[in-house]
């Protein structure tokens, strides 16, 4: 296993645009106050993306799969929720869009200004080498682990792992030794998720 895995930095780029345009939120009251509904539209959706409302202790109080592609509306009843900070998880392809917002004595006041874009990380496989970027504008701690499991065997043991803090544009290159056939195991822990590929060489 000596030197079963060399370390090289490899410039990737990853480029992402998001529409200004991405969520419009509208309020709604019943005459008498006692309800208090908001519509949701996105723009751009794709059909199997989920979009999910979670509490402050990231626990799921609402998880939904978009069944149809293009604008996506919805109405909620967000002033049941007890007193307290939430937020619209949208997931898409290569980022997660956050909404947050916060109930207070059935008043709802949506943040807009920190809303949030977390980017997924991209692994890519090619010619041995494994390629990891990812983008992070809030410089969180990230963790790369690449595990390994001969053919044959389902027993993955960790052969390198790699942390990373303080970084905006994360770009790694990891090479592959040619001796070492099999199946491959790459687990990126980042803003809280756990991002697993798996792949065979």
């Amino acid at each position: 296993m000596k030197k079963f895995i060399t370390f090289s930095i490899c410039l990737l780029v990853m480029t992402s645009s998001i529409a200004s345009t991405y969520a419009n939120i509208s309020f709604s009251k019943k005459d008498d106050g006692t309800k208090m509904e908001i519509t949701l539209t996105l723009n751009d959706v794709k059909a199997g993306q989920k979009l999910s409302i979670k509490d402050e202790n990231g626990t799921i109080l609402y998880n939904k799969t978009i069944q149809k592609s293009g604008v996506y509306n919805n109405r909620f009843d967000l002033s049941a929720l007890p007193n307290g900070d939430y937020h619209f998880e949208h997931e898409k392809d290569q980022y997660t869009k956050l909404i947050p917002f916060t109930v207070s004595f059935g008043e709802v006041n949506f943040d807009k200004a920190n809303e949030k874009t977390v980017y997924k990380p991209i692994v890519k496989i090619k010619n041995d080498y494994i390629y990891v970027s990812k983008l992070d504008l809030d410089k969180n701690d990230v963790k790369i682990e690449i595990y390994y499991a001969a053919k044959n065997k389902n027993e993955f043991k960790l052969v390198h792992s790699d942390n990373v803090s303080n970084t905006v544009k994360i770009e790694r290159a990891y090479r592959l030794s040619e001796l070492h056939k099999g199946k491959y195991k790459v687990i990126i822990n980042s803003n809280g998720k756990s991002y697993i590929e798996n792949f065979k060489i």
